[in-house]
């Protein structure tokens, strides 16, 4: 919430600021455009999952750039296609339960799925800094700047709202403007739907990704396999999805408990 001031003349006195308050806010979620070199062939075509969670882990690392150069945002997306790929293989779209599972296995943050997100929901996590994942029926969003009606499913981030002009502010990953791009509050709501296969988005659910950067529930999940879990990772710094990090022919939890760094070679704690 902004406090402005608005200038008020009363007969008699030069001027009295009489403070206004005005709710709006918006969080500095780094933008990239889902195909960082304009090029929409794939992996970049279909790469908005991939992308929307890309720029929310760029906020919870605190890289608060307003832009994401273009190749570190080819590499943050291509990791997470990596990341994606290694977990279920090939894929062109994902719903909101694999993107859950991604972020909570491998990531340095949490995620979970709220169905039926009211705008007052979707404000709260935005004032507690909190961005919002959104699986959309991309055609409903009629933005003018999709070719061809836009696509049938697509994920995009809800970084802020403003509730003077009713607006969502979101990091619109399908456009090159999508930086800080506003959709009505109706028009966005009415949009969400999860992905549903065989073009059947539109009657999907209605579920939304809620993220945050205090790791609770997934704390103690080990997804690679390597004897260590999501919290001791971050602690040691070692891949979260690989199970021997420095490439030593050592798992890490292994060498972790022999005294050794999952990081460096032959290196001890």
């Amino acid at each position: 919430m902004n406090i402005r001031y608005k200038l008020t003349l009363i007969p008699g006195i030069i001027f009295l600021l009489i403070p206004s308050i005005s709710e709006a806010k918006n969080l500095l979620v780094p933008f990239t455009v889902q195909a960082p070199n304009s090029i929409w062939v794939q992996p970049w075509r279909d790469a908005c999952e991939e992308t929307s969670i890309a720029m929310v882990n760029n906020f919870y690392q605190g890289n608060l750039v307003r832009n994401i150069t273009k190749n570190n945002a080819k590499k943050d997306i291509l990791q997470i296609l990596k990341i994606k790929e290694t977990k279920w293989g090939k894929s062109l779209d994902e719903d909101a339960k694999k993107v859950v599972e991604l972020i909570n296995n491998f990531l340095p943050w949490e995620a979970r799925i709220v169905e039926n997100p009211t705008l007052e929901d979707i404000k709260n996590e935005i004032d507690n800094e909190q961005p919002v994942i959104i699986p959309v029926y991309g055609r409903a969003l009629n933005n003018k700047y999709f070719r061809n009606g836009g696509p049938i499913y697509h994920m995009l981030v809800i970084s802020g709202y403003d509730e003077e002009k009713k607006e969502f502010i979101t990091q619109e990953p399908g456009t090159i403007r999508g930086l800080d791009f506003r959709y009505s509050y109706d028009k966005l709501l009415n949009a969400i739907h999860d992905f549903v296969p065989q073009n059947k988005t539109q009657s999907g659910p209605k579920n939304a990704i809620f993220t945050s950067k205090e790791i609770t529930n997934s704390a103690e999940i080990d997804a690679d396999n390597d004897g260590l879990n999501k919290i001791e990772e971050i602690n040691y710094g070692s891949i979260s999805w690989l199970k021997d990090s420095d490439g030593d022919g050592y798992n890490d939890g292994t060498e972790v408990r022999n005294g050794y760094s999952p990081i460096k070679k032959f290196e001890t704690l």
